[in-house]
């Protein structure tokens, strides 16, 4: 983990960036959210091993899991500074890597729609039909 070692050695008021309060709680931030996404993606596969998978729980799982990946990323680029934006530390291209992943997927609000229509029982995405005509 190159955060790691750039944390470790890049000085800030005299004392590695590693050792500052608001570092650390960031990088705890971005380790629970691996963490959580890779189980949630574990718990699907272990749904549709199951048979038990449905749309709403897919579209769920992709919109949690894409908009927790952006801010793990979006972490990432504030713990390196400026460097964040370099490509020498692969951050910028992970935002890149990561916003096709976002859009392609099913767009976070279309996953999130699917997701609350089979929690309510109503769609809210697909038009209603035109049944009264207009007065005009």
């Amino acid at each position: 983990m190159y955060y790691k070692r750039y944390l470790k050695e890049r000085k800030q008021f005299g004392a590695p960036l590693a050792a500052f309060q608001i570092t650390q709680q960031k990088l705890v931030q971005m380790m629970g959210n691996i963490q959580a996404m890779i189980l949630v993606g574990w718990r699907l596969c272990k749904l549709y091993e199951s048979g038990k998978m449905t749309a709403g729980r897919v579209s769920l799982g992709k919109a949690w899991i894409t908009s927790k990946a952006r801010e793990t990323v979006s972490l990432g680029r504030e713990l390196l500074g400026g460097n964040g934006i370099l490509t020498d530390f692969l951050v910028a291209k992970a935002f890149c890597d990561l916003e096709p992943i976002h859009t392609y997927e099913g767009t976070y609000e279309i996953n999130s729609l699917v997701a609350a229509r089979e929690i309510t029982g109503i769609s809210s995405f697909k038009p209603a039909a035109l049944t009264q005509r207009s007065r005009m």
